[in-house]
């Protein structure tokens, strides 16, 4: 006897995973596991970032430190009579030190890009010519006898951070008299490197006497002056055409070209806490004086930031923009998985778990290519390759799983735009969170409006 077919018979039973909410949790599932990678190439980009800075550090160990330049100062001996108890006094020995009246720093900075490895180093050489005026000090403001003071022993001192970027001898001429300074620790004002040069007696007259220093001085990434006189003024220029001027001054006036920059600082003694005059029973501490910002800055020492300067910037830091790309993991993934979704729901096209995992795993070996590619070819050229070469290889795998090649062409310009858009966000700055809060709240809505007749139960 024939088996009749009867209607419940012919209605082909559906699977669990077929139930459109079932489908969305698995989905998520997959979205959220897919997280995971994404965070271990985040922390990737991070232990690359900091490999850079050792090699940066390693490098600039060898050739000077971000340079940072306090002083010219002179240092006096002097007798003082303390007091020791009612009826006992003993004569005991100081120091007093007094700041230039004037001082005119004026520099050119030429930068050099060194190679270690796969890494580039920003390094410069600098010509720095220091002139000022020295007035005699006032001891009379520091209660001091002049009777008292060993103007024989008199030294002149500057501080520099890193004195193994020092390319040539220095010499402080004063008049016609050049005096070749020599390695010492400007205690003073506490740092831990400097020069120093006897100052002959005949020089400390009541009319003070005018100083001239020439400094060929090589760092790393950034110079740094402390305003140390009544009046500084620094004018500075390089060919580096990124310059970020750092420090608590900016410049008063500056031009920046395609061929570089100029720029000109003017600071008065009432602009900045340094003392002019002062003795040892007042230490003054400009040791540590760079912004902490800076990539070289070793935290060892509290950072007085009473300085003016310019840190030659590398504009292409892919370390960053990778950082930044790897942010935005999830919404690729997710707007091409609801791309794959709406396609089931909408044209009855069936997509597999596995499926969405395996498109999900290339979007996330897209960001490991384009980390390892910027290294060698900048992230603009590793942009473009990684982007299409992801593109196609899903878009290939799309014509697998779907019945029209039109499906997997969607598919394609889609990533395509996504790639595009974000790669857009990256290059803006102001307004890359309006743009982007814009782009998903348009996302949003028109995902709203092509669910708003799906039957979810």
């Amino acid at each position: 006897m024939a088996e009749l077919n009867t209607p419940e018979s012919s209605t082909p039973i559906k699977s669990w995973t077929d139930h459109i909410v079932v489908k969305v949790a698995i989905i998520g599932f997959i979205i959220l596991i897919l997280m995971i990678p994404s965070l271990m190439i985040l922390n990737l980009v991070s232990e690359r970032a900091q490999r850079m800075r050792v090699v940066m550090n390693e490098v600039s160990s060898k050739w000077g430190q971000v340079q940072t330049i306090a002083g010219p100062y002179i240092s006096i001996p002097y007798y003082e009579e303390v007091k020791k108890s009612d009826n006992e006094t003993e004569w005991v020995e100081k120091e007093l030190h007094y700041f230039p009246k004037t001082l005119n720093v004026n520099g050119t900075l030429d930068p050099i890009i060194r190679k270690r490895s796969i890494f580039k180093v920003m390094l410069y050489q600098s010509d720095l010519k220091l002139s000022g005026h020295f007035d005699y000090p006032n001891l009379t403001a520091l209660q001091i006898s002049p009777e008292h003071v060993k103007w024989e022993k008199a030294t002149v001192h500057i501080g520099i951070s890193d004195l193994l970027g020092i390319s040539k001898q220095v010499e402080i001429k004063i008049g016609d008299t050049l005096l070749s300074m020599t390695a010492s620790t400007p205690v003073a004002i506490h740092f831990s490197n400097g020069l120093f040069s006897r100052l002959p007696q005949t020089k400390l007259t009541t009319a003070g006497f005018e100083f001239e220093i020439a400094l060929a001085l090589k760092g790393s990434a950034g110079l740094y002056i402390t305003p140390v006189a009544n009046k500084t003024s620094v004018d500075l220029v390089s060919t580096w055409p990124s310059p970020k001027f750092e420090g608590q001054f900016l410049p008063d006036s500056s031009a920046i070209s395609s061929n570089g920059f100029k720029a000109h600082w003017t600071i008065l003694d009432i602009n900045r806490q340094i003392t002019q005059e002062w003795t040892d029973d007042l230490s003054q501490n400009l040791s540590g004086n760079f912004p902490t910002g800076t990539e070289y800055y070793n935290g060892e020492t509290s950072p007085n930031e009473i300085v003016l300067g310019v840190e030659l910037l590398q504009t292409v830091d892919h370390y960053a923009k990778n950082d930044r790309t790897v942010k935005y993991a999830f919404l690729l993934i997710s707007l091409t998985f609801i791309v794959y979704f709406f396609f089931e729901v909408l044209k009855k096209q069936k997509v597999h778990p596995l499926q969405y995992g395996l498109v999900g795993a290339a979007i996330v070996i897209f960001f490991i290519l384009l980390l390892s590619l910027s290294e060698h070819l900048g992230f603009d050229n590793a942009y473009m390759i990684s982007s299409i070469a992801t593109t196609l290889l899903i878009t290939m795998y799309s014509r697998s799983i779907f019945t029209q090649k039109r499906f997997a062409f969607f598919v394609g310009g889609l990533l395509l735009l996504q790639f595009g858009f974000i790669y857009t966000i990256l290059q803006l700055e102001d307004f890359a969170l309006l743009a982007g809060s814009i782009a998903l709240f348009c996302i949003i809505a028109l995902i709203m409006y092509l669910t708003r007749k799906v039957k979810w139960a």
